[in-house]
């Protein structure tokens, strides 16, 4: 079972791309909520995006901009390259809500 320091670390490592070099022009003026729901770990992360950088905590947040059901193990195995975040996404792994440019940009931080 994943633990909450795992999966924790996990999304910090995926939001901290957004701070790369050649993603900052992509985030910079990003200001969206995203609420992550794990119903394996029965525990939600929020995300929040302010001026291109994202903090991560356990929790939730009140109307959030997009919304990403999955499990812990999809969402790790997405991170760590081992599944494509668009194979996962059509065979219902992962379930999405929010506007569909907001939810694309979110993508670049998936790909290693």
């Amino acid at each position: 079972m994943v633990t909450d320091d795992e999966i924790l670390s996990t999304i910090q490592k995926m939001i901290s791309r957004a701070e790369e070099p050649k993603m900052q022009k992509h985030f910079v003026s990003f200001n969206k909520s995203l609420l992550m729901l794990f119903d394996d770990l029965e525990k939600n992360i929020a995300i929040i995006f302010e001026n291109g950088k994202g903090t991560v905590e356990l929790g939730t947040i009140e109307e959030p901009n997009m919304t990403i059901k999955t499990d812990s193990r999809t969402i790790i195995d997405i991170i760590e390259g081992n599944l494509s975040a668009m194979r996962a996404f059509m065979s219902g792994k992962i379930k999405a809500d929010g506007a569909a440019k907001d939810l694309i940009k979110l993508q670049r931080l998936l790909k290693s």
